[in-house]
């Protein structure tokens, strides 16, 4: 393991890295946050980031790990859950990411992400009812020009018209392809 990156302390390497990926500078990013991950004691957030860089090249698996191991110091971080979620549903996992979603729920009950993937994910798989009632908290919590009351409201009208839902719903379900 390694004790701390070379050039700069931890501080500047992880804001670095946040830096470039604010930049689209996936690849430099992920050669400061690997060194940061591999450290005894990683800060937390740099794997978070190096989760999100993960998945936004497609290697989820990988995303899943640095998700994982982020949960493991902040069991109660809502945005962390739902994205290892949504890695899952990527990965056309939707029993899988609705036990994330889940669990973001139960950490905030009305978590717009979650409550408008996890409709999408049980209207991919039939279960149109609980898909309606998780659009009918996400319409009663979040405010009418919330970017998922937006895109609730287009699948509950692809549900009410009995066809499948929009294509869009499937690479919007994450922050990777268009959250």
């Amino acid at each position: 393991m390694l004790t701390e990156p070379k050039d700069q302390d931890v501080e500047e390497s992880l804001a670095l890295a946040r830096h470039q990926v604010m930049h689209g500078d996936l690849e430099h990013a992920l050669g400061r946050l690997k060194p940061l991950a591999a450290l005894a004691q990683p800060p937390a957030d740099s794997l978070a980031l190096l989760a999100r860089v993960y998945a936004q090249i497609g290697m989820m698996e990988r995303a899943q790990t640095a998700f994982r191991r982020y949960l493991e110091s902040h069991p109660g971080a809502t945005h962390e859950t739902f994205e290892l979620g949504a890695t899952y549903f990527d990965q056309g996992n939707d029993a899988k990411a609705l036990e994330y979603w889940a669990q973001a729920l139960t950490i905030a009950p009305t978590y717009p992400p979650a409550l408008f993937f996890s409709a999408a994910a049980l209207s991919r798989s039939g279960k149109t009812a609980d898909a309606r009632r998780h659009l009918e908290v996400l319409f009663n919590s979040a405010p009418a020009d919330n970017l998922y009351v937006e895109r609730a409201r287009n699948l509950l009208k692809a549900l009410e018209d009995g066809t499948p839902p929009a294509p869009e719903a499937a690479p919007a379900a994450t922050p990777y392809g268009g959250h």
